[in-house]
C-alpha cells in the first residue's frame, strides 16, 4: 500500500514538474519572440491636398494619384469612421515611395474598408510590386470570390488565405480586414474574426519582381486591378500579429474614441505589440467565420513576365535630403552644402554624414542649422559613390553623390 501511495505522489511531483517546465519554455519562447512593429500607418485625415501622411516611422508618405498635382487618378476625400477616408472609383490610387522597409520577411496588413457590393475578382486594397499580370510580392484583395483574402508570392507559387464571404464585408458597412504572414502560414481575419483555417504558406517572398510599386487600390503591372471602394485606414507591420491583438486592432479602429484626430503626422497613434501580440499561432478567443473558399496554393505560369519596370515618379520619403553639387572629383577637397527638409520645412540640429559607399568610411559630418542646411568638408578617395545620410532619422531618404576621377 505504501509502496503504491509512493508511486502516486512521483507521478503527482513529476506531472507538476511537467507543467512547469512547460509554462516556462512558453514563457520563454514567448520573451524570446521579436515584437512586431509598424512599418507605416496611413489615416487619410489630411482633409485636402495630394500627400497622405505615414503616422509611422519612416515617413513613406503616399501620393494621391499620378503626380503632385491634381489628375484623374486622385481618389475623392470622404468623410471616414472619425476623420477623412478616401473612395476609389476603379481607376483611382495612392502611391507609396519605394522603400526596402515594405519587404518584410514576415507581415502584417491591415484596412479599414466599406463597399455597397462586391468590387468584383481580384481587386486590391493594398498590393506591393508586381510580376506582369501575375502576382505582387504580397497583396490584400477581393481574390477569385470576390471577397476579401491575402496571398505571399515566392515566385514560383502563391498562397492565399481563406477567403471571407462578399457578404461578410462588403455589405455597406464599415469593416476591418487583416492578413497575417507568419514565414509559414497565412491568416485572415474580418472585423478580428478568424477566417477559415490557416493556409500553409512558402517560407520566403519574392521581393525582385518587375515592379516594386507599393499601391492602395490597385495592382499595377501590365494589367491594372483597382478598386471600387472606400478605404478608412491602412496600416503595414512588419512581422505577424496574434489573434486576439487583430480583435483588439479591429474594435480601435471600429470604434475610434477621436470624433476629430489631427489631420497632420501623429506618432502617438501608432500601436505597439508585445512579444505575446506577435504570436501568429496563439489560440483565437473569438468565432471563426466560415469562408467562402479554402486556402489554396496555386503555381505560377512560368510565362516570362513582359511587364514594364517601376513607373517614374515616385514620390519621395517625408523627410528629403537635397546635396548641393552631384559630382565630387576624387583626391579633391571640396564643401559640400545639404539641404535637409521634413515635410517642405527645414530640418534643424539633425547630423549629416557622407559615406564611401563601397567601404562604407565616413568622410564627414556637420549638423544642419535652423534653416535645414549643412555644410560638410569631405575628401573622396577614389571614385565611386558618396552616401548621404541622416543619423537617426529612417524618415529620411539618403542621396547619393558621384565621385569621378
Amino acid at each position: 500500500m505504501q509502496g503504491r501511495q509512493g508511486t502516486q505522489a512521483a507521478v503527482r511531483t513529476t506531472a507538476i514538474l511537467l507543467a512547469a517546465l512547460c509554462a516556462l519554455l512558453l514563457a520563454a519562447a514567448t520573451a524570446s519572440a521579436d515584437n512586431s512593429t509598424v512599418i507605416g500607418q496611413w489615416r487619410f485625415d489630411e482633409g485636402a491636398g495630394q500627400t497622405v501622411f505615414d503616422d509611422g516611422p519612416s515617413g513613406l508618405d503616399g501620393r494621391l494619384g499620378l503626380t503632385d498635382a491634381a489628375d484623374d487618378r486622385d481618389p475623392a476625400r470622404i468623410a471616414g469612421l472619425s476623420g477623412g477616408a478616401l473612395h476609389f472609383d476603379g481607376k483611382t490610387f495612392v502611391r507609396l515611395p519605394d522603400a526596402p522597409e515594405l519587404q518584410p520577411s514576415t507581415l502584417s496588413v491591415e484596412a479599414v474598408v466599406r463597399a455597397g457590393a462586391s468590387p468584383g475578382q481580384y481587386r486590391y486594397i493594398v498590393s506591393r510590386g508586381a510580376q506582369g499580370c501575375e502576382a505582387a510580392s504580397w497583396g490584400l484583395y477581393t481574390g477569385q470570390a470576390g471577397g476579401i483574402a491575402f496571398y505571399v508570392y515566392n515566385g514560383d507559387t502563391y498562397r492565399v488565405s481563406a477567403t471571407a464571404a462578399p457578404a461578410d464585408i462588403w455589405n455597406g458597412g464599415w469593416h476591418h480586414v487583416a492578413g497575417v504572414f507568419d514565414g509559414s502560414a497565412l491568416r485572415l481575419y474580418v472585423d478580428g474574426h478568424p477566417v477559415g483555417e490557416p493556409q500553409p504558406a512558402p517560407s520566403t517572398i519574392a521581393y525582385s519582381l518587375t515592379s516594386p510599386d507599393t499601391y492602395f487600390g490597385t495592382y499595377q503591372g501590365t494589367c491594372a486591378l483597382p478598386l471600387d471602394g472606400d478605404v478608412d485606414a491602412v496600416r503595414i507591420w512588419r512581422g505577424p500579429l496574434s489573434p486576439d491583438f487583430v480583435g483588439r486592432l479591429s474594435d480601435a479602429a471600429l470604434n475610434p474614441m477621436t470624433a476629430m484626430p489631427p489631420p497632420t503626422p501623429d506618432p502617438s497613434r501608432v500601436p505597439t505589440a508585445t512579444a505575446g501580440d506577435s504570436q501568429a499561432g496563439a489560440p483565437a478567443s473569438r468565432s471563426v467565420l466560415a469562408p467562402i473558399a479554402a486556402g489554396q496554393s496555386l503555381p505560377s505560369t512560368g510565362k516570362p513576365s513582359t511587364g514594364r519596370p517601376a513607373a517614374p515618379g515616385a514620390p519621395t520619403r517625408a523627410c528629403v535630403i537635397k546635396p548641393s553639387i552631384k559630382r565630387l572629383r576624387a583626391g579633391r577637397k571640396a564643401a559640400l552644402t545639404v539641404h535637409v527638409a521634413l515635410r517642405g520645412k527645414p530640418l534643424g540640429a539633425v547630423k549629416v554624414v557622407a559615406t564611401d559607399a563601397r567601404s562604407r568610411k565616413r568622410l564627414g559630418s556637420a549638423k544642419t542649422a535652423r534653416d535645414g542646411k549643412a555644410k560638410l568638408k569631405v575628401k573622396p578617395a577614389r571614385r565611386g559613390t558618396l552616401t548621404v545620410t541622416v543619423l537617426g532619422r529612417a524618415d529620411c531618404a539618403s542621396a547619393a553623390v558621384t565621385v569621378t576621377k
